[in-house]
């Protein structure tokens, strides 16, 4: 691929011609990012359109420019999509809401939005990053109770201090608005996570609309994806030591169970579906 190919941006919709140029470069790179002209791609396109048609693409993804209605878009979405910079970008976010200072890579990212308007958008949507901040922070619990009923029976009977603090966990179920894409900050981003533990605290309880057993994740569950990444592994590691028994335990589900949860999934709304109304 030349320089030239590198540094285009592609307007979306996606032509056919440029679809085909873009599979292309797929096939010769593995790790291929579709560079987003996301001013030119708004004149067709809102926000929130364009992240769902990503996600429907399946593209890693970058842009050329960040606005108010693209971060909102991004956190808000309930479509995940495979893009490191707006993940950065939300960090960013946090460390401004919490006073905390972008570092000197992150400053150079305020060309494509700058750090008073990165601001502004902290005060005029602190709720929201309020609730962004406390639902990162609700990994933690969320993770423990899913290791924890994981392990085999006769594995949870040492787990004494686990088995407590699970059972003071309270798990909600009320509205959020803040979607999927949560996954990918939190192993995308995991200094900002840390912070925010640092933060907020340790929580004692999750919201079962972002934290379940859903294949919503590429196809995985969260725990699952969790886990693939490493993420399960680090979170129980900020408990101190003696206090997990069982800490190499954690069991993945496999590609045949994952996809028949998905036909599951499927079949029940399709019953739903079929569901005369009353």
């Amino acid at each position: 691929m030349s320089n030239d190919e590198e540094k285009k941006a592609y307007k979306l919709p996606l032509a056919p011609q440029d679809l085909v140029e873009i599979y292309k470069f797929k096939e010769a790179e593995d790790d291929y990012v579709l560079w987003v002209d996301y001013l030119e791609s708004k004149e067709k396109l809102s926000a929130e359109h364009i992240i769902i048609y990503l996600a429907n693409t399946n593209f890693k993804t970058t842009f050329s420019h960040i606005d108010e209605d693209l971060m909102l878009a991004y956190i808000k979405s309930d479509f995940m999509i495979d893009a490191g910079l707006l993940t950065r970008f939300v960090v960013i976010l946090l460390k401004l809401r919490f006073g905390h200072e972008p570092n000197h890579l992150e400053e150079k990212l305020f060309n494509m939005w700058p750090k008073e308007e990165m601001h502004n958008f902290v005060d005029k949507h602190i709720d929201l990053v309020n609730e962004l901040a406390d639902t990162i922070a609700q990994a933690i619990p969320f993770v423990l109770c899913s290791f924890y009923s994981n392990l085999p029976d006769e594995m949870r009977k040492v787990e004494l201090e686990v088995a407590e603090a699970v059972e003071e966990i309270k798990v909600i179920d009320i509205p959020s608005n803040i979607g999927p894409n949560i996954a990918k900050l939190i192993i995308d981003g995991w200094d900002g996570f840390l912070l925010v533990c640092h933060m907020v605290g340790f929580k004692q309880v999750y919201n079962k609309q972002v934290y379940n057993d859903k294949p919503s994740f590429f196809g995985k569950d969260l725990f699952f994806l969790f886990t693939q990444s490493n993420i399960s592994n680090n979170i129980l590691n900020i408990f101190p030591p003696g206090f997990i028994v069982n800490h190499d335990q954690i069991k993945l589900k496999t590609a045949e169970e994952i996809i028949d949860e998905i036909k599951k999934e499927k079949e029940l709304e399709e019953e739903g579906d079929d569901s005369p109304s009353e």
